[in-house]
């Protein structure tokens, strides 16, 4: 029988809080456009771990996350200057931070793992994370930093939505749009950093994104979104770490990946607001329903002469005409619904 053992509870715990932290934050920057920023800062952490080591000969964690949290803060220092400075494109100064960042880690780490130094074994596992190492003061590290985000997203709730939706009336109103890119971008790379050691920096973005992407098939208001976002990223955190348990040879980071791409492929076919089946089934519906009903569009703009009598007394039946053959208000309602493309 499977046992739920300290490591595992410790995993998952972290995992949750993780994937809960990062799909609520993560939703902020979908919503602005800005997603694959996640990848770039999470790839760009990677020469940040190498340089420490290097600097250091220690393969103690504190010390490789510093480096890595220096590195993606320089590499959105450096997006923010292309941004303002230059003609670049947003999404095209991404890619080149990621690929440059994460081509010069690549480089390091092959050098490091050349040198034949002991102390360098484990560093590549930063690729994909490794959450079987973590430890209780790891745990406490990643529930401080997801319970500070929680508490700057709740409380700036508001800005943020505005910040949002209409950055341009934020920025006149409050004259605060630097500060809040600031503090959003900041939480991103504690985000980011807390999470390389179990998912690693290439699939760190999927907790920053996928987690949105599913919500966003569930509910159009924002409050929900950033709830079912934190939802759907903890229970990934979840099962991805279970599903690493019992697996031989699974690793978190790709586990947890996994689980979120089957969440957002289901909902994406299956969401009753938004899923491909569902749009389908409403079209089909929408078509019969116009079909059935389209003599009672002409009822509206012509006479009721070209009806037969058949067709009359099924509309009257229904209550659709009165006994003068005019429109009722349901009548009315349902040709205004019909003719608005919405299925009554």
């Amino acid at each position: 029988m499977f046992e739920f053992s300290y490591t595992l509870r410790l995993v998952m715990l972290g995992t949750m809080m993780l994937g809960a932290s990062a799909g609520m934050l993560g939703t902020f920057l979908v919503l602005r456009r800005q997603a694959l920023i996640g990848d770039a800062l999470s790839h760009a952490a990677l020469p940040g771990i190498m340089i420490a080591y290097l600097f250091t000969g220690v393969r103690s964690l504190n010390v490789l996350l510093v480096g890595a949290f220096l590195a993606a803060f320089t590499a959105m220092a450096v997006l923010e200057l292309i941004k303002r400075r230059t003609r670049i494109k947003f999404d095209a100064s991404m890619a080149l931070i990621l690929s440059g960042f994460f081509g010069v880690g690549q480089v390091l780490l092959s050098h490091i793992q050349q040198s034949g130094v002991a102390s360098q074994a484990g560093l590549s596992t930063f690729i994909f994370g490794q959450a079987a190492t973590m430890l209780r003061a790891d745990l406490r590290v990643i529930a401080l930093i997801s319970f500070v985000v929680v508490v700057f997203i709740v409380l700036f709730y508001k800005e943020l939505k505005l910040y949002v939706f209409d950055a341009p009336y934020f920025n006149v109103a409050m004259r605060r749009e630097r500060v809040m890119n600031a503090f959003l971008n900041f939480f991103l790379v504690l985000v980011i950093v807390i999470g390389i050691r179990m998912v690693g920096v290439i699939l760190m973005s999927a907790l920053l994104i996928a987690p949105s992407v599913a919500s966003r098939q569930v509910s159009n208001r924002l409050v929900m979104v950033v709830l079912l976002a934190g939802v759907f990223g903890g229970v990934a955190g979840f099962f991805g770490s279970l599903a690493s348990a019992r697996i031989d040879g699974m690793p978190t980071g790709p586990a947890i990946a996994v689980i979120l791409g089957v969440i957002v492929i289901v909902l994406l076919l299956f969401s009753p607001r938004r899923g491909v089946i569902a749009n389908q089934i409403r079209l089909k519906r929408y078509k019969r329903l116009m079909k059935r009903y389209k003599p009672l569009i002409h009822l509206k703009e012509n006479s009721a002469d070209a009806l037969s009598q058949t067709t009359l007394n099924v509309y009257r039946s229904e209550g659709l005409i009165d006994q003068s053959n005019h429109l009722t208000l349901r009548g009315e309602s349902l040709i205004h619904r019909l003719m608005g493309g919405v299925r009554p």
